[in-house]
């Protein structure tokens, strides 16, 4: 029993053993899983953790960034006044409003909708984030947002807008990084309304709007200060979706918006109920569209601000070192202000008159279209096509598109098309206006009839056309007269000339066909004589002539233009009727050229001086060649080529040049009174005659232009300053000083030091007093001395064998030419002439010692005049003013001058230096202007 006891008792021993074995087995396995999943979960969490860390530590560095938006800023234009007159923006359109500029309502507004615990919260919204989600779940989407004012201002200047979970994590840190930044830095509420103002100047709000004041300006043409709260909630509810509530697209979803607002800011006690019932009773889209058609019609810029957009973007890059791409994203996003020479009373009588079909010539008048349509067949493909061309009316357009349409195979079944159709009226037009003493252009067009977009081709700054005998002044009178080669008076021979050159003879012709003989320099200019100017040019010489224009500041000369029919405004490329204008205004200006400028100074965002244009300045000519050049330049608008002018404008006197080229393609003036320097093209984009024209359609529009312009102004004379020109009269044959015996006619004008004439004119049909007779007896034979002839004064000037030496004109190392002293010559007309000496008495005749028989009849004395020769007054001619009186002189019979001592050489002008030009030979072909 015993036995059998204990061995039950040992199997028991032993299950239990096993059994506890079995348990501690089991208790060592799940404390195993319970460390393994432990350690996992740490693993999990550590990597979360890892992952969180690694996304918190690749966010931006906050020391390093700004809240407050720095791009995308809206630039203003300004006009000479200090008035706003354009806006250059980018993609986006921001203007910045203080948080004190911006009134409550908006604020609040703003504030209710998207984030009403904004003065509670440390950056991050919790309670937002809880609520969103119980949204996102019970609707089953994501529905619901939670950014916060700061998340979202984050996102919009730091953080890229796509929607990841580690952009979502790095803007939720920063915006609780931000916000602790800057309420250490400010305090708490200050902070706040910090982040608050930049987030209404960055929040997006429709149509390329960026911020409240922007958006202020395109929905209502109003500061945002004066918004009300109708119109606040109105803007307020566009950032959540801008194209679904647009007030001016979808007007009525905006409105259902507005409501909730109104509604929200009520439940916050930022308004009264009363208040809510007043803001529904408003009508906030009543001139929305009104305003919004003002903007579409004013959006294009116009021809002055094209002008100034190029201006800023080209001194950006050469005065800042900006590239190409820097200063277009600082000019349309770096908020700058550009203040301009822009006068906008002058601008609108341009305007008004190069939009006045009536001046232009109606027989040659067409319509160039640009047509353009993209065809889209009924496979689905796309195909662009476009074409010019030209008809003479409206009427002929449908014909045009047809036959277009056609041709393309757009009027198929099954393709549609779109078209678009730009308008250009021919011939077109150009204008220009600037103050010649400071250099600022006050007005331009660049064209007439509709603009049709930004920088576009502008005639006035870009286009090159041919000067005509505008460019005679400049590159052949205003080098003569300066040198001290001519004067006004100088006598020169009108007459067919033909030069030999290496490619062949060049022979201009005179454009009525006529030849008048000897002439002067004045009459050269009124009439626009092509020989003339092109002896002149001869005797300056090519160079001296091509250094002259650049120094008149033209930038589109090539080297192939240093030939002769440059006198007539013959060239490779042609000018821009703003640089001519600016030469003209050089010598309206004494002398001195003024870089044309069309704005003064740009301002930075933050108000400092970016860039002061100040424009370079120097003497081009003296004052006397400019004085003279006026002076001569009247008389085509008296009795010259542009008389004509006369009809539209004479209330203050006018000086200048008209220019007319081959076969009338371009005409031409260039002119300026006291006030005003202007210019003047016509002619068709696509150069041709205008002989349906009567070549006085410029003339008619500088007129009309110009009497508004000066409507009001004092009349004033054009100030003379000729110290070194004393007036003469001459013969108009020998260019002597004149007798009453000069039957050819005589002229009076200007000569300089250097021309003025010193003998008289001893042709014309003048006879010496004949020798005294002696009687003298038979023997011895007496022989009367002869009397002595009168010692010759050298000639300044004999037309018939006139051959100057070229002056040379060196280059200085200065890049401005200095103001010559102008020296002052001795009273005029005549007084610096020596004292004629009395004629000598006749001999004594010694009688032989041998009384010799006496004739009764005495010795004859030497025969004198009863009186003196005078020299005929001749009246100054009709264009030239009087002159100041002076006493005829009296020379006695065949006088005989003292030697006239040689004049002084003339002190040049300091040329700045000009880059060396090799000259190559060109065929001036037949290059012949009509005037």
């Amino acid at each position: 029993m015993l036995m059998n006891y204990s061995n039950n008792d040992q199997d028991n021993q032993d299950d239990q053993s096993k059994q506890q074995k079995q348990k501690k087995a089991g208790v060592t396995g799940f404390r195993i899983f319970f460390i393994t999943l432990v350690i996992a979960a740490f693993a999990v969490v550590g990597s979360g953790l890892g992952i969180f860390i690694g996304i918190i530590k690749s966010a931006p560095d906050v020391s390093g960034l700004e809240l407050k938006p720095s791009t995308n800023y809206t630039s203003f234009i300004y006009d000479a006044n200090g008035m706003e007159i354009d806006r250059v923006e980018g993609g986006e359109n921001r203007i910045y409003a203080t948080l004190e500029e911006i009134p409550l309502y908006l604020q609040q507004a703003v504030i209710a909708i998207e984030d009403e615990r904004f003065y509670e919260h440390n950056g991050i919204d919790m309670r937002g984030i809880l609520r969103a989600l119980v949204v996102n779940i019970t609707n089953g989407d994501i529905s619901e947002g939670a950014s916060t004012l700061t998340q979202q201002l984050i996102k919009n200047n730091v953080l890229t807008s796509e929607q990841t979970f580690t952009r979502k994590i790095q803007e939720q840190y920063l915006a609780v990084e931000f916000e602790k930044i800057y309420t250490e830095a400010y305090g708490q509420k200050y902070a706040k309304d910090l982040i608050l103002e930049y987030y209404l100047n960055t929040m997006a709000l429709g149509h390329g709007t960026m911020g409240v004041q922007a958006a202020s300006h395109r929905y209502y043409h109003k500061d945002v200060s004066e918004l009300s709260l109708a119109e606040s909630v109105v803007l307020a509810g566009i950032t959540q979706r801008p194209t679904y509530y647009s007030p001016i697209i979808n007007p009525e979803n905006n409105w259902d918006k507005a409501k909730v607002i109104l509604y929200k800011m009520v439940e916050l006690g930022f308004i009264t109920e009363e208040e809510r019932q007043l803001a529904l009773l408003e009508n906030p889209f009543e001139n929305i569209q009104e305003v919004n058609q003002i903007f579409v019609d004013e959006s294009p810029h116009s021809y002055f601000v094209d002008a100034v957009i190029e201006d800023v973007l080209s001194d950006l890059q050469s005065k800042n070192g900006m590239t190409q791409i820097e200063a277009q994203n600082y000019l349309y996003g770096g908020g700058i202000q550009i203040y301009t020479t822009f006068d906008p009373e002058i601008q609108a009588s341009v305007d008004r008159h190069m939009n006045d079909d009536s001046i232009f010539p109606s027989a040659e008048n067409e319509i160039k279209l640009d047509y353009r349509v993209s065809i889209t067949d009924a496979e689905g493909s796309v195909s662009h096509h476009s074409a010019t061309g030209f008809v003479k009316n409206t009427s002929a357009i449908e014909g045009f598109k047809n036959e277009k349409l056609g041709e393309w195979g757009a009027l198929a079944e099954g393709v549609t098309f779109v078209e678009t159709l730009y308008e250009i009226p021919q011939p077109q037009a150009a204008f220009v206006i600037m103050d010649q003493t400071t250099g600022h252009v006050k007005a331009l067009s660049g064209g007439r009839g509709d603009k049709v977009g930004d920088r576009t081709f502008n005639r006035a700054t870009q286009a090159k056309r041919q000067p005509g005998s505008t460019f005679k002044i400049l590159t052949a009178y205003a080098p003569a007269l300066d040198t001290g080669m001519l004067s006004p008076g100088s006598v020169l021979i009108d007459q067919p000339i033909t030069i030999n050159l290496p490619s062949g003879n060049y022979t201009p012709q005179n454009w009525d066909r006529k030849y008048v003989g000897a002439t002067t320099m004045r009459y050269g200019i009124y009439h626009s004589v092509n020989a003339l100017a092109v002896q002149v040019l001869d005797m300056v010489g090519l160079d001296t002539a091509f250094e002259y224009l650049q120094r008149f500041g033209f930038t589109t000369l090539l080297p192939t233009d240093k030939v002769y029919s440059m006198a007539l405004g013959g060239l490779t490329e042609g000018v821009t009727p703003l640089e001519l204008n600016a030469a003209y205004a050089a010598i309206a200006n004494n002398g001195t050229y003024i870089e044309p400028i069309l704005y003064t100074k740009i301002l930075d965002r933050d108000g400092a001086v970016l860039l002061d244009n100040i424009p370079n300045s120097y003497q081009v000519i003296s004052a006397s060649t400019a004085a003279a050049l006026t002076d001569m330049m009247q008389d085509v608008v008296k009795i010259g080529t542009g008389a004509s002018l006369k009809n539209w404008f004479s209330s203050q006197p006018v000086s200048g040049k008209t220019g007319t080229t081959n076969d009338s393609k371009d005409l031409f003036f260039a002119a300026y009174t006291p006030y005003y320097t202007a210019t003047v093209w016509l002619g068709h984009d696509d150069p041709k005659s205008l002989n349906g024209a009567s070549q006085r359609e410029h003339l008619h529009l500088w007129g009309n232009i110009m009497k508004d312009v000066h409507s009001g102004l004092e009349y004033k004379n054009f100030e003379a300053q000729m110290p070194t020109y004393s007036m003469a009269t001459i013969c108009k044959v020998s260019g002597r000083l004149a007798r009453n015996t000069c039957v050819s006619g005589t002229v009076t004008d200007y000569f300089s030091k250097e021309n003025f004439p010193t003998q008289y004119c001893n042709s014309c049909g003048y006879q010496a007093p004949a020798a005294p007779t002696v009687t003298a007896p038979t023997t011895p034979t007496v022989t009367t001395p002869t009397t002595p002839a009168a010692p010759s004064t050298p000639e300044v000037f004999a037309p018939e064998i006139f051959t100057p030496s070229l002056p040379t004109i060196l280059p200085s190392e200065n890049t401005e030419a200095p103001v010559v002293e102008e020296e002052v010559v001795a009273p005029p007309i005549l007084q610096d002439l020596p004292e004629v000496p009395s004629i000598p008495a006749a001999p004594t005749v010694t009688a032989p010692t041998t009384p010799v028989e006496t004739p009764s009849t005495p010795v004859a004395p030497v025969e004198t005049p009863s009186a003196p020769v005078e020299v005929a007054p001749t009246p100054a001619p009709e264009p030239t003013p009087a002159p100041a009186p002076t006493p005829e002189p009296t020379p006695a019979p065949e006088p005989t001058p003292a030697p006239t001592p040689e004049p002084a050489t003339p002190t040049l002008p300091t040329l700045p230096t000009l880059p060396t030009l090799q000259q190559t030979p060109v065929d001036d072909a037949s290059f012949i202007p009509q005037d």
